[in-house]
């Protein structure tokens, strides 16, 4: 009754996939394997427990006895939980362990490492600052099903502010469905010592963190700003959730069968640094055009990590700005470099996706020695990971062979946007078996006219194919949207939430922190094989009259509006 449609969706379509605990080795900064640990959980359920509220107490006895006077009767869950000694035998036995159990109470044992079974995140708390805001229904109503949350604290009073804890979450289970119930009973963990009473890593991992992140591929993650980016005012817990989601979203892009497909490691790691929008460079060795005609598709993968002074992963060492970032291939000699990828930096943190690219595979083509550039729009300061994968396919009969640039660069977008932006003409060969329009389009820049144009206000972009066979047009009414970036909707497509700067609004066909996807058209129909064809490219702002032209950028020290493009006719044979 609580959740809303969406969560409810995720609920249901999360498929939780077996993997092995990793056996190390383990650390305690950002991005380490997280060691196993174990826990006094007054959250988890334990033998002689008959109602199932997390205590032994006087209510189970008398569920023993109007058990075994036949008053009632238990579900097999129940007759397990009720069988103390496991010998199959429900009786006076049962009830003296049941009652001895009252007099000497220690809470159940929760093991990290026992509990695991990959797809499944888990979310360290020690900051009791958080656990008292009345937010905790909207931490469930927004999370995954397929989160665990951890409290811990190092206070005097642990045992009993986690039993009042525990006693505000239960009031809100209570509320829900006895299959919801159930689930978050499973999921959420009170611990009953101190965490500096614990033999095992805990003490180091969460100093000085309000809450620590251990994602679906057991690495350390950190937890970025829970303070609303709208005034950037309190701590908030519910904000938790969305971290939980964004790292589904990782698991869900990046847990693909290693079986499917093969890896081309540009950067590892690699310290990537310098002035204003410099680029980073590698020749990389691909396979040759017979291989790649073999693929069926193609991804990168980019986690672009920062250091701190220690050479580390932390959002500490990360840009304070949002930037473009790029991805290009260039011929073995530097020449002919072509955007291939696309990103938006966040702010102080750290993302990490995996973007289908498959039409650019044609960039590659006939194979070998290319060099890769990646570059950001501002001072750099990147642990660079990147990695290239190829999807292996069956008797491929026709892939990308072919492409041709149409409208690179970045143009101001203003009165003159259309003249600035001509007609193309284009050659289709005669055994072209598709022909496909792909480009990425984004607008930036904000200006001083009040329309917040190019980056803030809504853009429609109309490509009219051989003089009006085909039109198609693409816009980004999100744009207007001062939450859009935020929403849970978004959040689980792969913006990296939580960050340090104005992340929670909207923009013209991107998010901060976000990886930006080509846009696709399928041209086809609408071409001639063997003849030039022309395609047309025009841009208006969206108001509520309609299609007007761009605003007109004031001389001053504004940053005037402008729509970066990359665009390309892509080959198929």
């Amino acid at each position: 009754m609580f959740y809303k449609k969406y969560i409810v969706a995720l609920l249901l379509v999360f498929v939780i996939k077996a993997q092995d605990f990793s056996s190390g080795p383990y650390g305690t900064q950002f991005f380490d394997i997280a060691g196993p640990f174990i826990i006094e959980d007054l959250g988890l359920r334990q033998s002689g427990d008959l109602d199932g509220d997390r205590f032994i107490n006087l209510k189970d006895v008398l569920l023993y006895t109007s058990y075994l006077d036949g008053e009632i009767s238990f579900s097999d869950q129940e007759l397990n939980y009720a069988d103390i000694n496991q010998d199959l035998s429900i009786d006076i036995i049962d009830i003296i362990l049941d009652i001895k159990k009252i007099f000497n109470f220690s809470p159940a044992l929760w093991s990290f490492e026992d509990s695991w079974i990959g797809g499944e995140s888990y979310i360290l708390i020690p900051s009791n600052t958080l656990w008292q805001q009345n937010v905790k229904l909207e931490l469930l109503q927004n999370s995954p099903s397929n989160v665990h949350y951890i409290f811990l604290s190092n206070l005097d009073s642990n045992y009993d502010d986690m039993l009042n804890l525990k006693s505000e979450f239960d009031i809100i289970l209570n509320q829900f469905s006895p299959e919801l119930k159930s689930h978050w009973l499973n999921h959420l963990h009170f611990s009953a010592k101190k965490i500096s009473e614990y033999d095992n890593w805990l003490s180091e991992g969460l100093a000085n963190r309000q809450a620590l992140v251990i994602n679906q591929f057991q690495l350390l993650q950190e937890v970025g700003s829970l303070s609303n980016p709208d005034g950037f005012i309190g701590n908030y817990l519910h904000y938790l959730a969305h971290e939980a989601l964004f790292y589904d979203y990782e698991w869900n892009a990046l847990n693909e069968d290693q079986s499917t497909y093969d890896e081309v490691t540009v950067f590892e790691k690699e310290h990537y640094t310098g002035g204003w929008a410099s680029t980073i460079e590698t020749i990389v060795e691909f396979p040759d055009l017979e291989t790649l005609d073999n693929y069926s598709g193609m991804s990168i993968e980019l986690l672009r990590g920062c250091p701190d002074a220690n050479g580390n992963y932390s959002d500490q060492g990360c840009d304070d700005y949002d930037r473009i970032a790029r991805m290009f291939i260039c011929d073995e000699d530097g020449s002919n470099c072509n955007e291939a990828a696309r990103w938006i930096t966040p702010f102080d943190r750290q993302p990490h996706h995996l973007t289908d690219i498959s039409p650019f595979i044609s960039m590659l083509k006939p194979g070998g020695n290319k060099i890769v550039k990646f570059q950001e729009s501002g001072w750099p300061n990147s642990l660079l990971t990147m990695r290239f994968r190829f999807y292996h396919g069956q008797d491929m009969t026709d892939t990308p062979q072919e492409f041709q640039p149409m409208w690179v660069g970045t143009i101001p977008f203003n009165p003159d946007f259309d003249t600035n932006t001509p007609p193309i003409v284009f050659e289709v060969p005669d055994d072209a078996t598709k022909v496909e329009f792909v480009s990425y389009i984004t607008g930036h820049g904000w200006g001083c006219d009040g329309f917040n144009c190019a980056e803030f206000c809504n853009s429609k972009h109309t490509f009219t194919v051989n003089g009006g066979v085909y039109e198609f047009d693409t816009s980004y009414p999100e744009a207007d949207d001062n939450n859009h970036c935020m929403e849970l909707e978004t959040i689980i497509e792969g913006v990296i939430p939580n960050q340090w700067g104005t992340w929670g609004y909207g923009r013209a066909g991107w998010c901060p922190g976000q990886d930006v996807h080509p846009m696709i058209t399928d041209i086809t129909d609408y071409v001639s094989n063997g003849e030039e064809n022309v395609i047309q490219y025009s841009a208006c702002r969206e108001s509520w009259n309609g299609c007007v032209d761009p605003p007109i950028c004031p001389p001053n020290d504004c940053y005037c509006p402008e729509i970066a493009v990359s665009s390309y006719i892509i080959i198929w044979r």
